[in-house]
């Protein structure tokens, strides 16, 4: 009894059949699930929103989080779990002797797959049946590995713990799932499972070779050299939703089996009962022990944190250079799920979000091996910059600053950008702000290189999301993707004014967007701008908050009186295109960007990698001859500067002399 299955003579079989009468049809009759419109949509190429799918993107979008139905990925999504049958023993042994009944092994906590081919065009391919198993070769490179309980030899399965997963949705058949102790052909089991495998003609019809052959005419060598056992977390977004969840579900039981072998109390063996679902203390009749063990979950929280209009996204050191992910962590004992969400985030990056602020979003189980992420957004308070230190002159450069902030005049601050980041060097190897545009530029662009054999290297400059299977993804193409004419939450927001028109934060001189990625030691002249508009609503005049705009030089030299004059009359044409009552440069310098570069003083070895690099001249002049220009809020730049180019870690060089004198703000180049 339990969830053993007994040896089936006919007795037993017919007295269990008799114990449960509507065993036979309980999986058919109210189990059944509707088609799968995933598919439907796979087949005929088309994306949810009637979009024509990009094919150089299918690697991506074989797997969604939720694939519109409200179920995340990884969840157990295409079969009932029938957790009341769980407990009567006899009609698990009915269900077992069931023709339909299926096994999902597992081998040392990780879960056997069936490779698929992909399809090639050629004679006898063009079938209904061969079509729809291209489309599927198409989405997926990995099917479950089942086989027929009743291919098995009953010496082999008899005493044999068989665990109850439910029954499948799409045919009712019963799921079980077993550790078979080795994959290899020279242990009994594994050899009768693996050719039960290969025998399953429904398994071999939904990853039908794709040469134009029946599932009949597939060699039984080629079938076998197709098994793997690999981790249903690393193959899960190259299956189906439907596979890869009922293999997470298998394989997380099958490990927490592995582990509770033995009463955690009293050291006794542990026997499986209610179908594998409660390891029983094999003392249970002795007073000192009654020990009881059931499957383990482990929360952690998963929380994007958000400053106005950019994101904080972070990656770890095991994690391939350019990938980023949202904070994540486990929850401790006596802690709510806000309150782990808070502390993870100032734990891994030194920021505080804002009290009350997480909100539930959504939750997903990960085969991790039974981890349940439950995600979350929060916001993060922006710090003001700048506001401070304009000066009210009028025209491009005049007005030298006080050599002290009392002595300035005082004026709003208008200026908000994220906090910066203090890593835990435990915990990440690097922490970012991304504005919504950038990322929303970089969706699509790079896929998973964990998930996806022979990406690449992701391109410096550019940065790699999790799959779109996982929730991560899910919180930032849903953040990146909310309605611009919502409620007004971004930084950028707070800081304008409802003017008629907004100039864009980051530009060329030409009025070009900026390069995405500057070739290396190319050098701008750069310029601080503010314009001054009259509010729509008030009529008052009102000034934006500074924007920069870039200029390229020649040669990579120092700006020249000329790059800085194109800047200024620029931003004058710009500010008259768009009706500003004034346009005016508060300050200058050079960008010059470099690529590649190792530091050769990294204080950590995570830190001896190549980056790509930006050095800030904030003014001008020196030795070489460049033009001298003012300086404007070194903040103000760098915010500026991380909106466009988030992946470029910033140089600063020294200046000479103390604000205010005659040589501030004097570098040499």
């Amino acid at each position: 009894r339990g969830c053993s299955r007994p040896t089936p003579t006919r007795r037993t079989r017919s007295a269990a059949i008799r114990a449960s009468p509507g065993a036979r049809t309980r999986g058919r009759e109210g189990y059944t699930a509707a088609p799968s419109v995933y598919r439907t949509r796979r087949a005929i190429g088309v994306s949810r929103a009637g979009r024509p799918r990009r094919r150089r993107l299918l690697p991506l979008l074989r797997a969604t989080f939720d694939d519109g139905d409200g179920v995340p990925f990884f969840a157990l999504s295409d079969a009932s779990r029938a957790s009341e049958l769980r407990a009567d023993a006899d009609a698990i042994a009915a269900l077992q002797t069931r023709r339909d009944a299926v096994l999902l092994p597992t081998t040392s906590g990780k879960s056997w797959v069936l490779e698929v081919r992909r399809a090639r065009s050629g004679a006898g391919a063009g079938s209904d049946a061969d079509a729809e198993d291209a489309s599927f070769a198409e989405s997926a490179s990995f099917v479950a590995a089942e086989a027929r309980l009743a291919s098995l030899p009953d010496e082999l399965l008899a005493g044999r713990d068989l665990s109850f997963m439910g029954f499948r949705g799409a045919d009712g058949a019963p799921l079980f799932t077993t550790d078979v102790p080795s994959s290899a052909d020279d242990d009994p089991m594994a050899y009768a499972t693996r050719k039960a495998v290969a025998d399953n003609y429904a398994s071999m019809r939904r990853q039908r070779l794709q040469t134009g052959a029946s599932a009949g005419e597939a060699s039984l060598a080629d079938v076998l050299s197709r098994i793997r056992v690999a981790d249903a977390k690393a193959v899960g977004p190259m299956m189906s939703r439907d596979d890869a969840g009922v293999l997470a579900a298998a394989q997380a039981l099958t490990s927490w089996q592995r582990n509770n072998k033995f009463c955690s109390r009293c050291g006794s063996p542990n026997k499986l009962v209610k179908s594998g679902h409660k390891a029983q203390c094999t003392r249970i009749n002795d007073d000192k022990c009654r020990g009881a063990a059931y499957p383990t979950l482990m929360p952690a929280v998963l929380t994007l944190c958000t400053c106005g209009e950019y994101a904080l996204l972070a990656r770890n050191s095991k994690w391939p250079r350019g990938f980023y992910s949202c904070l994540a962590g486990f929850v401790d004992q006596s802690e709510s799920l806000e309150q782990a969400a808070a502390r993870e985030v100032i734990e891994e990056s030194g920021i505080g979000i804002v009290p009350g602020s997480a909100t539930y979003v959504a939750s997903q189980p990960w085969p991790f091996p039974c981890q349940l992420m439950v995600g979350f957004r929060a916001e993060v308070a922006a710090i003001a910059v700048g506001g401070e230190e304009r000066s009210d002159g009028a025209g491009a450069g005049e007005a030298s600053l006080p050599a002290s902030r009392s002595e300035r005049p005082s004026f709003p601050a208008r200026f908000l950008s994220p906090p910066n980041p203090t890593l835990d060097r435990n915990e990440l190897r690097d922490a970012r702000w991304f504005h919504k545009d950038w990322l929303r530029a970089q969706l699509g662009k790079n896929v998973d290189p964990r998930e996806t054999p022979g990406a690449g290297e992701i391109p410096e400059g550019e940065i790699a999301l999790p799959g779109r299977h996982a929730m991560a993804r899910a919180l930032i193409e849903r953040w990146v993707e909310e309605d611009e004419n919502g409620p007004e939450t971004s930084i950028d927001a707070d800081a304008r004014s409802p003017a008629a028109w907004t100039p864009s934060a980051v530009g060329m001189e030409s009025g070009m967007p900026p390069p995405l990625r500057p070739d290396t030691n190319r050098s701008f002249a750069f310029a601080v701008v503010e314009f001054t508009v009259t509010d729509a609503t008030a009529g008052a005049p009102t000034t934006l908050q500074p924007v920069l705009r870039l200029n390229a030089t020649g040669g990579g030299g120092a700006p020249t009186v000329n790059d800085h004059a194109r800047l200024a009359d620029a931003a004058t044409r710009e500010g008259a295109k768009h009706g500003a009552l004034r346009s005016r440069v508060i300050g200058g310098g050079q960008l010059c960007f470099r690529g590649g570069e190792v530091s050769e003083s990294a204080e950590y070895d995570d830190d001896r990698e190549p980056r790509l690099v930006v050095t800030v001249r904030n003014g001008g002049g020196g030795e070489s001859g460049g033009a001298q220009t003012k300086c404007a809020d070194f903040e103000v730049v760098a915010a500026l500067v991380r909106r466009a180019y988030p992946m470029h870690d910033m140089l600063t060089p020294g200046a000479f002399g103390a604000p205010g004198s005659a040589d501030s703000k004097v570098y040499q180049y």
